[in-house]
Order: structure tokens, then sequence, then C-alpha cells
């Protein structure tokens, strides 16, 4: 019986990947950091699966809850942490990437309104050859490694 059920959760979570992907891409884990609302930008944050056998590549984002979404990642250099915007990602064939405090993540520019944790959150992820790929994110309180932005060094804008 237990054998019987961990088929069928493989197969529904196959299925599920399936419809859920655009041009082959899963996300996983998709949140956005809560913060005062005060703040200029929220973080958001996820992991990207590749399904396919080429490597794919985000070039961009969009949300009604942000006056824009941009592609950044941060780096440290000389002991200081900067940002830099990126104006693609590319995800490796049959691989994945994190989106991550302190490394890629998606910058909700301007937020609409202020977001409270336990909020969904729809962000469109756009891709090279044209496909997009809606997704909900979660809102969540304290997660991860806090990003102070204004302390932190805004580069490529």
């Amino acid at each position: 019986m237990m054998k019987n059920l961990r088929v069928m959760a493989v197969v529904l979570a196959g299925l599920y990947a399936s419809v859920a992907g655009a041009a082959g891409v899963m996300v996983e884990n998709p949140w956005v950091r809560e913060a005062p609302p005060t703040a200029a930008a929220l973080g958001a944050f996820m992991v990207l699966h590749n399904q396919t056998a080429k490597s794919l590549v985000l070039v961009g984002a969009h949300s009604a809850v942000a006056a824009e979404v941009q592609l950044h990642r941060t780096v440290v250099e000389g002991g200081m942490a900067k940002m830099l915007h990126q104006h693609n990602i590319e995800i490796p064939a049959n691989g994945k990437l994190e989106f991550k405090p302190g490394d890629y993540h998606l910058m909700l520019m301007q937020p609409a309104r202020v977001l409270k944790a336990g909020e969904k959150v729809e962000i469109t992820l756009k891709f090279k050859d044209g496909s997009s790929l809606p997704a909900t994110f979660e809102v969540r309180a304290g997660m991860g490694m806090a990003m102070d932005h204004g302390k932190m060094m805004h580069h490529g804008h």
C-alpha cells in the first residue's frame, strides 16, 4: 500500500510539474519577504527547476503589486555587499537555480501596498523564448538573511 502511495505521489508531482511549468520550468517554494510599510523594494525568492534538455533564460517578471519587478544578484566584493541588476538569468539544462537571500532574487520595486505575512502575491516570470509562468508567492516574515537595501550598493539599473 505504501509503495502505491509513493508511486501515486511521484505521478501527481510529475503531472503538477508539467501543468505548472512554462517551457519545462517548475517553481518551488516561492516567497516574498515581508518588509516595513516604508520599504521601497521587497525581495522575492524561489527555486526554478528546468526540466528540459536545454538551458532556459529568465529575462523578466511582472506583478500587479509592484511598479516594476527586476532581476538581481547580490555579490560581495572587498567585504561590501552589492546588488547587481541582471538583464537575464540562465537556468541550466536539467538543473535548478535557487533565488535566495544574498544571491539571485527578484526585487519588487515600489510596492503598490504594504504586504503582510500570510498574503499571496502573483508574479509572472518571463523567459527569452517568449513563454511566461505565473506563480503564487507567499509573503513571509523574517525569513533568511536580512537585506538592508538602504545600506546596500545598487549597480546596473
